[in-house]
């Protein structure tokens, strides 16, 4: 989505930042970034952008995510605008016993207020992953494949990191006969991929994300051969 050239100066002037707090040239590197990819959505790079005459709303300064074409209309592009519209009406606020307190700003599905003021937000997951392995918790990290926000290239880069021994190799699998994405087995960890899928994977992909979310309360690993649940 980018040059080598802009690649390498996010690398020089945002490794060593908090990702909810940059600094100036991390800042500058990271505009250019966005001017390089283009008027796309970042959290889902390869589906239209919410169509501009349905009153599209941004997030962080970007339009929305589209449709991919083998979902057969599943998918609204515009999903963050109506549920920004619907959940800040009174009426559904008392409903779901929300917003009490009376706040000053309205609900947001990326909320800009509070990634401002969020000062306690940790560089890095990987000491708190270690901790909930030593705790013998099971984790499953997914991770949709056309997400460019959270890349599954630096997941896997991250796992790498955390130097587990590998209990089940990476492999395909399957939803009945269709590829649903990857996976691999680490000691305390497994991870899954879902192909296709952007940022928010059961928005995409619900059907996928329903057999990994069944699998992991059965305790069994993404199914080999399309069996379906």
């Amino acid at each position: 989505l980018i040059s080598d050239v802009t690649y390498r100066l996010l690398e020089a002037t945002c490794v060593h930042d908090n990702i909810e707090h940059t600094s100036l040239p991390c800042n500058g590197a990271y505009d250019a970034a966005t001017a390089e990819q283009g008027d796309i959505d970042p959290y889902s790079i390869y589906t239209p952008t919410c169509n501009q005459t349905s009153s599209s709303t941004t997030r962080k300064n970007r339009r929305l995510k589209g449709r991919y074409p083998w979902m057969r209309g599943s998918y609204d592009p515009c999903t963050d605008r109506h549920s920004t519209v619907y959940y800040n009406r009174p009426e559904v606020q008392r409903a779901l016993h929300a917003n009490v307190t009376g706040i000053n700003y309205t609900w947001a599905t990326c909320s800009d207020t509070i990634n401002t003021n969020w000062g306690d937000s940790t560089k890095s997951m990987l000491p708190i992953y270690k901790e909930l392995i030593a705790a013998g918790l099971r984790i499953r990290v997914f991770n949709g494949d056309t997400d460019s926000v959270v890349p599954l290239t630096a997941t896997r880069y991250s796992i790498d990191a955390l130097d587990l021994p590998t209990v089940v190799s990476w492999y395909p699998w399957y939803d009945k006969r269709e590829v649903g994405g990857w996976s691999q087995v680490y000691k305390g960890l497994t991870l899954v991929t879902v192909r296709g899928a952007g940022h928010e994977v059961p928005l995409h992909r619900p059907r996928q994300a329903l057999m990994l979310f069944q699998h992991f309360l059965r305790g069994k690993p993404m199914p080999k051969n399309g069996t379906v649940v």
